[in-house]
């Protein structure tokens, strides 16, 4: 985790010094007291401006040999999950296994077995272990519709994307999955609703030809009274920032070849049991 990683942000050359494993697990442990959104924001302040990589994690061997766990660099979700696990963690040992809980499914730490899609996997998923509770509709209200995205190996083999993950056919889920979806002319609007410790989804219009419709994750937190998304942001930014909330949902609606609909939201709220429900030792 030692050394400088140049950033080059609007062609500004920037340096980030990732931070040691040290210094990261002082932040995780002892757990604090003040609650799971200021535990999010202290625990991932070390990373702001740690460049944006495309799938920096991996399984450490076979298709995948990225690291487990690392500080430098992050994708949107590398960043969330990272978060999660050491907000939740007692220390740096606990936060690995939690992170490969979060990762894979059942715990196994297989590249087949990662959880690679956000609307069949990553989202229900999480939230039948505990660890983040569906709060769309409390905050959005009326304003909330359901939207869907069907899935099947007839949907999988028409994508064309280089940042696909490589699965074999038996491998790709099947159905029609569901997500509450806030409008992003209406959450635009009322972003002051969002609390702090919330996972920010955004979800794109559906187009038949792309297997997702959540693209992008961040945090929302808050300091001196604003709100805004600690994030792992490819465009732009190109690194770990805090972007206003406002600012970000502006940049949302300026997006044309693939429309935002909205944005789903899950609290990161653990259920007292959420340790079970993951399989991990109490």
């Amino acid at each position: 985790m030692s050394g400088v990683v140049v950033v080059v942000v609007a062609g500004v050359l920037g340096a980030f010094f990732p931070p040691s494993v040290g210094e990261v697990g002082a932040r995780v442990h002892p757990p604090g007291a003040a609650g799971m959104a200021a535990r999010l924001a202290d625990v991932t302040a070390p990373f702001l401006d740690a460049p944006y990589l495309l799938s920096p994690l991996g399984e450490g061997q076979g298709v995948d040999p990225d690291p487990r766990l690392r500080f430098d660099a992050f994708d949107c979700t590398t960043f969330v999950e990272t978060a999660l696990a050491l907000a939740l963690a007692r220390d740096l040992d606990d936060a690995r296994v939690i992170l490969d809980h979060i990762r894979y499914q059942g715990g196994v730490v297989d590249y087949v077995a990662r959880r690679h899609f956000p609307e069949a996997e990553w989202i229900p998923q999480l939230t039948r272990s505990g660890l983040i509770v569906d709060v769309t509709r409390q905050i959005g209200g009326t304003a909330v519709t359901v939207e869907t995205k069907k899935l099947d190996l007839g949907v999988w083999k028409k994508a064309h994307h280089e940042g696909l993950p490589q699965l074999p056919d038996e491998r790709i889920p099947h159905g029609v999955f569901a997500l509450d979806v806030w409008p992003l002319a209406d959450a635009a609007a009322h972003a002051d609703r969002i609390p702090a410790g919330t996972i920010l989804h955004v979800v794109r219009l559906d187009f038949p030809n792309v297997p997702v419709r959540v693209s992008h994750q961040g945090l929302v937190l808050e300091k001196e009274g604003a709100k805004f998304i600690r994030h792992a942001a490819d465009r732009l930014h190109h690194r770990v920032v805090d972007e206003p909330l406002d600012r970000f949902f502006s940049r949302m609606k300026q997006y044309e070849r693939w429309p935002v609909a909205g944005v789903h939201l899950t609290l990161v709220q653990p259920a007292a049991d959420w340790r079970q429900r993951l399989d991990l030792p109490p």
